[in-house]
């Protein structure tokens, strides 16, 4: 590569670094003059429009006070002069912020404008207005203690707003728009401006810079293409290294995929093997219960009938898990009647729940829903089971709710609840909160595992709420067999 001079170099940065100033200088210019002018104008604009309101405000109250002269009834009296003092508020609060006498509640002001249209003049509009307002006020006072209005200032009052102040504020707001218009040319001519400005620093930047750089570019782009042919070359072979090895690293993937299936596999077809000794060790200790038995042995016969269920539902459940992982289970998805299966699960778990001093309910329903059967219910099963696990006190609720085509079917409990960074962890296998020693006889980490696998496995949206110490609600998205499916218990808890 040709080097560049050190002098040159230098002097080129100077150049580059001396336009750049200038660009920057003069968009921030153009940027801060254009925000003035912006800002201004924006303030014209509320001016106008709260002008507006105060110029339809003033008629308003000229039809009111109209009405109260000629009204007789008492009760349509009061009601005028309610809807009178409403709108004298608007008009006097409008008032305030077009003087600069607003208060923060008010909103900001926007006065006093430029021109002084309220203070001074021949005619200022600040002590018409306050005039206006004051009689307004006495209208309002005869109307609350259901008098009618003095005919003579009602009178006065309808001139004032349709005649001179309707005209004043006419012009306020002809003369607050003619300077908003101003501003509109004044922003145009500096936008004008900023553009040619950068247009010329443009133009000097490609002549005194622009120019030698790619001259000087053009030298050293041929000594660049052959510095690419070297690293072209360089790359053909690190290219053919990484093939080499991804092709490496894809059959070692393979592999393991396939000992994997196979695992789940062997697992899924041998459960029937593996179960046999558990029913034969259920089938001896049954024989041992019907034997006479001394309080140390019955008390170990306890232990094994323990020990026994445990080691039954982790078989069961790795058995589950590995038929979920190598394929084996295929949904069958059919029309099922929600309440049958609801009931059953209330019956089969209630003696466990009473057990434990808590109340277990199923909200009824008559909803239809579309699943596979045996498979929702295990999931319903395992958030059942789960929820009487991890709670101590208080009772587990099951319901159902239905948003568009879907049903919800919610699990609720009032236990320990499950902390935020946890909330996804428990779908893991093998996981027990707040569990170390992770006492199998109450449970081996795999019932939320299976019901994630076995809701993806269906196509049910799982989602998990909870509250620490407050309790948890687990629910699961079935589609309706048809949209004329009515669910009750929206009242859940």
């Amino acid at each position: 590569m040709i080097p560049i001079g050190t002098t040159t170099a230098r002097w080129m940065t100077l150049r580059y670094a001396l336009a750049l100033t200038l660009i920057a200088l003069g968009t921030l210019a153009g940027f801060v003059m254009t925000e003035r002018v912006i800002g201004q104008h924006e303030r014209m604009l509320e001016v106008v429009n709260v002008s507006g309101r105060q110029r339809m405000l003033s008629q308003r109250t000229a039809l009111l006070v109209e009405q109260l002269k000629s009204a007789t009834d008492p009760a349509v009296r009061a009601d005028l002069g309610r809807r009178l003092d409403e709108a004298t508020g608007m008009f006097e609060a409008t008032h305030r912020r077009l003087s600069g006498q607003a208060g923060p509640e008010e909103g900001p002001p926007l006065g006093p404008p430029p021109h002084d249209l309220f203070y001074s003049g021949p005619d200022p509009l600040d002590p018409v207005v306050t005039g206006h307002i004051a009689a307004l006020r006495r209208v309002i006072a005869a109307a609350s203690a259901g008098r009618p209005p003095d005919p003579a200032e009602a009178d006065r009052i309808t001139a004032q707003a349709l005649g001179p102040l309707l005209d004043r504020l006419e012009d306020m707001v002809a003369l607050y728009q003619e300077e908003g218009e101003a501003g509109f040319q004044t922003l145009h001519r500096l936008g004008l401006a900023a553009l040619l400005i950068t247009l010329l620093i443009l133009a000097v930047e490609a002549l005194a810079i622009f120019r030698p750089m790619t001259r000087q570019v053009r030298r050293q782009f041929t000594e660049i293409l052959r510095m690419a042919e070297t690293i072209e070359r360089a790359n053909a072979t690190l290219e053919q290294q990484v093939r080499e090895r991804t092709a490496e690293l894809h059959t070692a993937k393979t592999a393991a995929e396939q000992a994997h299936r196979a695992k789940s596999r062997f697992l899924a077809h041998a459960s029937h093997d593996l179960q046999q000794p558990l029913q034969a060790i259920g089938m001896f200790t049954g024989m041992l219960e019907r034997q006479p038995q001394s309080a140390k042995a019955a008390a170990l016969l306890t232990d094994l009938k323990a020990a026994q269920r445990s080691m039954r539902d982790l078989l069961n459940a790795i058995l589950d898990i590995s038929k979920l992982e190598s394929g084996v289970v295929s949904p069958k998805p059919a029309d099922l009647p929600l309440s049958p299966l609801l009931d059953q699960l209330e019956a089969e778990f209630t003696g466990q729940a009473e057990a434990k001093g808590l109340r277990l309910r199923a909200i009824p329903t008559d909803a239809v829903v579309r699943s596979d059967p045996a498979l929702l219910e295990r999931i319903v099963r395992n958030l059942i089971a789960n929820a009487i696990r991890y709670t101590e006190s208080g009772g587990v609720l099951v319901g159902c709710r239905t948003r568009g085509d879907t049903l919800w079917i919610e699990v609720y409990d009032t236990g320990r609840g499950i902390a935020e960074p946890d909330r996804q962890r428990i779908f893991e296998e093998f996981v027990q909160l707040d569990r170390p020693d992770r006492d199998r006889s109450e449970g081996i980490g795999l019932g939320l595992a299976i019901v994630e696998r076995l809701a993806r496995l269906l196509g049910h949206p799982v989602t998990v709420r909870s509250v620490e110490g407050r309790g948890t609600v687990f629910t699961v998205g079935v589609p309706l067999a048809g949209r004329d499916c009515r669910v009750t218990g929206n009242d859940l808890m």
